[in-house]
């Protein structure tokens, strides 16, 4: 009998330390798939710093207004592809787009020319960003509404 107790007690410590075993590998490799994600970010956050930095060296003047609306665009445009590259897309509706609730978000309100354009997007104020069918960001656009003159 006591043989036996001692093999269940053997037998018992050796499950407990392949428990742990396992345990510290699923960690090990959970750490090293965050840190594989965190990397690509890393990366292409230097990737827009820069990008950045190459835009600000050849800033020699004053930039008109069209010439610093295609900088700051073309500084968006790289960080939306940071974010895409893990993943996330940009979502941008179109004006005249039906509203969608599930991806968008309505932030203000716009008199609809016709009854045809009620509950459409007059215009987006922000870029949504989905990752498949799950939505990161809702778009925040202002709807058109049609309300008729009153009698």
């Amino acid at each position: 009998m006591t043989a036996a107790l001692a093999r269940q007690q053997q037998l018992a410590e050796r499950r407990e330390e392949i428990v742990t075993r396992l345990h510290d590998e699923v960690e090990r490799l959970r750490r090293g798939e965050i840190d594989l994600a965190l990397d690509l970010v890393r990366h292409s956050l230097i990737r827009l710093h820069d990008q950045i930095l190459r835009q600000a060296e050849n800033v020699t003047g004053p930039l008109e207004v069209d010439e610093l609306r295609t900088l700051l665009t073309a500084l968006a445009d790289e960080a939306a592809d940071t974010v895409a590259r893990t993943g996330v897309e940009r979502y941008v509706p179109r004006p005249g787009d039906a509203f969608d609730m599930a991806l968008q978000r309505p932030v203000g309100r716009a008199a609809a020319d016709g009854p045809e354009a009620d509950r459409t997007v007059a215009r987006v104020v922000a870029a949504g960003f989905v990752q498949g069918e799950r939505v990161v960001r809702k778009a925040d656009v202002v709807v058109s509404r049609w309300e008729p003159d009153a009698p």
